[in-house]
């Protein structure tokens, strides 16, 4: 594993940590409803969740990618599959002009720092878009003689970027969501990170092992 395979990776995380969904979601409604302190240990469990993201996956494709090229064009396709999809969902989107509902006034309602991270720690793993994500694309940034080894480095490093952004998302929390749910904001970024995700696509299947 090079720096360009981390680097490359960072970009693809990041992309998808930006693009509102389920996480972004929740750190946003407990950062504006219940608090920035609540909205850091949701931060917490969403990490901690791709950790066991990573070690699992591992476990699985371990017995596949060490012994079958063949697995390895099974998963690489399904990689393709998976990016040409969120790309042409994102486009969609923007098409559509989707946003985010959120009530910023409601009434803030207590909640424990172990519900807080719970909260967090679910949303991530019962999250299938992020299954699908590390069952399809880690195959092609990692080698089959290191797979638990360089699956956890991506986990963390997925887990360090994710968390970078969402910072910005907790200080930035009210500016960020009229940003975010701009029409016109949300259409253009939908828009490019579609395209970007369609040319990760085309790029991933010319790979091989």
């Amino acid at each position: 594993m090079t720096i360009n395979t981390i680097m490359a990776f960072a970009g693809i995380v990041f992309l998808l940590a930006i693009i509102p969904g389920p996480n972004a979601l929740l750190i946003l409604y407990t950062s504006i409803a219940q608090g920035k302190r609540l909205a850091f240990v949701n931060i917490l469990g969403v990490c901690f969740g791709f950790l066991v993201h990573a070690f699992v996956s591992a476990q699985g494709l371990s017995l596949l990618l060490s012994q079958s090229s063949v697995a390895f064009n099974i998963f690489k396709w399904l990689g393709v599959g998976y990016l040409l999809w969120l790309g042409v969902s994102n486009i969609k989107n923007g098409l559509k002009l989707s946003q985010l509902k959120l009530e910023p006034n409601q009434r803030p309602m207590n909640a424990s720092l172990i519900s807080s991270f719970t909260k967090g720690l679910l949303t991530n793993l019962l999250n299938p878009k992020i299954v699908m994500f590390y069952l399809s694309i880690f195959p092609q940034f990692i080698s089959p003689q290191h797979i638990l080894e360089q699956s956890m480095i991506l986990g963390l490093v997925q887990a360090l970027v994710v968390a970078s952004w969402f910072l910005v998302v907790i200080i930035f929390a009210t500016k960020l969501k009229a940003l975010l749910t701009t029409p016109k904001i949300a259409k253009w970024l939908n828009y490019v990170s579609g395209g970007l995700f369609v040319s990760f696509g085309v790029s991933l299947a010319t790979t091989r092992l």
